[in-house]
């Protein structure tokens, strides 16, 4: 699929807002953002690896574990405010932040012809290839430029070619904050040095059939036809001598080899799957999001931070790091229905990272055995309590919700070697929870103090956020614990009792006064009706816990969502998503099809990218799981099939090479809202059922290599 885009993009003065309508390219390691404007080109550059702030800081609060029981018994009494003035004392923690992403500069080329003169300007973010084209013509001059990030030579490449003999000049920058230029006839070297030990690297050089000379700081180009730019940039995180490593490599490069590797590469990830509907709009966003994914999150990279790999901010907003009570689970939500599972290995390397973090916190802060992680992390798993914010900065579980998804990956690839390989990280989550849950008057563990992020009620007409059993508490740990538990078995470790006597006896959830699922363990007044977070329902997506199968709590979710959109909900571009999802679960597709334009018209850049606002990521990789989960559900043990379509516009279409849980590999076909053709590719049973098929399928089919219906 290729998307053009025939405006230029905005420059100058307003250079930041026209950041959201930039083209990203990327390798996972590294990024840029190609602004495509015809004269004065700018790419924003970023190294995953480039993160301020000192690491490994003890950040937490050594009083914590002193008056812990103290804020357990306030809460207790109902005494709220009470509790969150001394969780104000005792659990933020100093220094507040943690690490933060910043920008690690632009590539700027000015060409010397006269921009009234520039006709037929196009961009093309090209999907099939993963390349960034600019085109248009000077006079009769014929410009073409491709841009694209080569993970295979871990390069981002910027050709530029044209009929006639042009000129330009080359030029890096960090907004002036950097140590030093180096510069030879055709490299150019921006060294910034940062936290006191490390160095940041961008190396450029240029290989071109014109003329290349070097003034100032500048690389300078005349009478070229055809221009290669080869920029490769990293820290010293990666490797010491990584200065000498970029030039060696650099220096073996020869463009038409290049774009073979990349293509080679790309088309082994992306032509895995194709997702083909009359709705052109459900086509390109569920695209864009492998493409943000492929992009982003590659083997030896960092995971998908909240704004993928894309910033243009020193100090960025929320420092584009990874918020773990929604933002960096939902990036990863389509990894494995998209067939694109080694994407998602980043994800759990930083996982190990918070992992040994967070038994130091359980121990200093709880003194308890296992491993906490709280609702932010950066570059190196500091997962202490971020920020000084009552809503959100005391909540324990966002380990647990990472962890769950180990268990997850196991059921699509089957892979016993990888659960055991992680199995340490979901039992220690489970055993911090055994330590600290707690039983209610009625019998019922629960956490206490806990939260539902980053939402508030009213108590006595006072504003509070600090409670004990919240539904996402119940239903992330029931999660947890399954997961866990069947882990277990899998890998024949020993029986815990304590689980098996958790997991049968959670606080269970309850529909409150307006039919809505209760958010807290009593039925509140929220103090923002509309608020962007939805948490109590994590139980009916991501997770499968409220189904049909609950009638009850499948209505009350309804009910839920109903009154956030009544009261202005879903105004942020990751919380429309997760509605999006969640929609698809509730089989309603005429409630998708209106949200999904409503996302496209209020919460998308001109090309597409997610605005929270500003730009963030989790949004787009939240839609291209919502479309699938459109098409395909996998809920109560069954797999079925276009369970929603009849009320969108999506009336014909294909889907081939979704990954199914238990390793399966499925396409579907279908016209007039029917599924015409069904073929999975695998070996056990699975079980299938359809609405909206013309013809029969039998409730469970035994697959032994290819199995076709048609």
């Amino acid at each position: 699929m290729k998307k053009v885009f025939d405006f230029y993009a905005k420059t100058g003065k307003k250079d930041k807002e026209g950041f959201n309508d930039a083209l990203p390219i990327g390798n996972g390691r590294m990024g840029g953002m190609i602004y495509g404007h015809p004269i004065n080109e700018k790419i924003v550059l970023n190294a995953d690896s480039l993160w301020l702030g000192k690491p490994g800081r003890k950040r937490y609060n050594k009083d914590f574990n002193k008056y812990y029981k103290e804020i357990q018994k306030l809460v207790d009494e109902n005494k709220i405010l009470e509790a969150e003035e001394l969780i104000k004392l005792a659990c933020f923690s100093s220094p507040k932040g943690e690490c933060i992403y910043s920008t690690a500069g632009e590539l700027r080329i000015n060409f010397s012809f006269n921009g009234n003169d520039v006709t037929n300007y196009k961009r093309i973010l090209d999907l099939d290839d993963g390349l960034v084209n600019v085109q248009f013509n000077v006079l009769n001059n014929n410009i073409r430029r491709t841009h694209f990030a080569s993970y295979k030579d871990q390069v981002i490449i910027s050709n530029i070619k044209s009929d006639d003999k042009i000129n330009f000049n080359l030029s890096l920058d960090r907004e002036k904050i950097f140590d030093e230029i180096e510069i030879a006839n055709d490299m150019l070297t921006l060294i910034y040095k940062y936290n006191n030990k490390d160095t940041l690297y961008i190396v450029l050089k240029v290989v071109s059939n014109g003329n290349v000379k070097n003034i100032g700081d500048n690389i300078i180009i005349n009478n070229s036809t055809d221009t290669t730019i080869y920029v490769s940039l990293d820290t010293t995180y990666n490797s010491k001598n990584i200065k000498k490593e970029m030039i060696d490599n650099i220096n073996n490069l020869e463009y038409s080899s290049a774009l073979y590797r990349h293509l080679d590469d790309y088309h082994s990830l992306i032509l895995r799957q194709e997702l083909k509907t009359n709705d052109n709009d459900i086509n390109y966003f569920y695209e864009l999001s492998r493409y943000l994914m492929i992009s982003s999150s590659r083997i030896n990279s960092l995971p998908a931070n909240l704004q993928g790999i894309w910033n243009q901010d020193i100090f960025p907003s929320w420092d584009s790091k990874y918020t773990i009570n929604i933002n960096l689970e939902m990036n990863y939500w389509n990894v494995y229905r998209s067939n694109l599972i080694e994407c998602s290995l980043p994800y759990f390397e930083l996982l190990k990272k918070i992992h040994k973090n967070g038994k130091l916190l359980a121990k200093n802060m709880y003194n308890a055995r296992g491993f906490v992680a709280f609702h932010n992390s950066d570059m190196y798993g500091d997962c202490a309590p971020q920020d000084k914010y009552l809503p959100a900065t005391s909540w324990p579980l966002g380990g647990a919700w990472m962890a769950i998804k180990i268990y997850e990956h196991y059921l699509y690839t089957n892979n016993l070697d990888f659960l055991n390989e992680y199995y340490y990280i979901l039992k220690d989550s489970a055993i911090f929870f055994e330590e600290i849950l707690i039983k209610d008057s009625d019998g019922y563990f629960i956490l206490s103090p806990s939260l539902s992020p980053e939402n508030s009620y009213y108590l006595d007409d006072k504003i509070c956020h600090i409670s004990k059993g919240c539904a996402m508490d119940t239903e992330i740990l029931t999660d947890l614990f399954n997961a866990y538990i069947e882990a277990s078995k899998l890998l024949n470790k020993k029986k815990d009792k304590k689980a098996i006597e958790i997991i049968n006896n959670l606080l269970p959830l309850k529909v409150g006064s307006n039919g809505q699922i209760v958010e807290w363990n009593k039925d509140y007044l929220e103090a923002e009706k509309g608020h962007r977070h939805i948490s109590q329902l994590y139980g009916l997506y991501p997770s499968d816990q409220i189904t049909e199968m609950k009638p009850e709590l499948f209505k009350a979710a309804r009910r839920t969502i109903e009154l956030r959109l009544l009261n202005g909900g879903g105004h942020t571009g990751w919380s429309k998503a997760w509605i999006l999802c969640m929609y698809a679960r509730l089989n309603d597709g005429k409630a998708f099809a209106k949200n999904f334009k409503e996302f496209i018209s209020n919460s998308t850049s001109s090309i597409g990218l997610d605005l929270h606002p500003p730009f963030q990521i989790d949004g787009n990789f939240g839609v291209g799981s919502a479309i699938s989960e459109l098409l395909v559900r996998e809920v109560n043990g069954y797999v079925e099939l276009l369970p929603s379509i009849n009320n969108t516009t999506l009336k014909d279409g294909y889907y081939n090479g979704i990954k199914l849980k238990g390793g399966f590999e499925l396409s579907i076909k279908w016209n007039n809202y029917k599924l015409k053709k069904l073929e999975i590719i695998g070996n056990g049973n699975i079980k299938i059922i359809s609405k909206n098929s013309s013809f029969n399928i039998p409730d469970i089919i035994y697959v032994n290599g290819k199995y076709i219906l048609n």
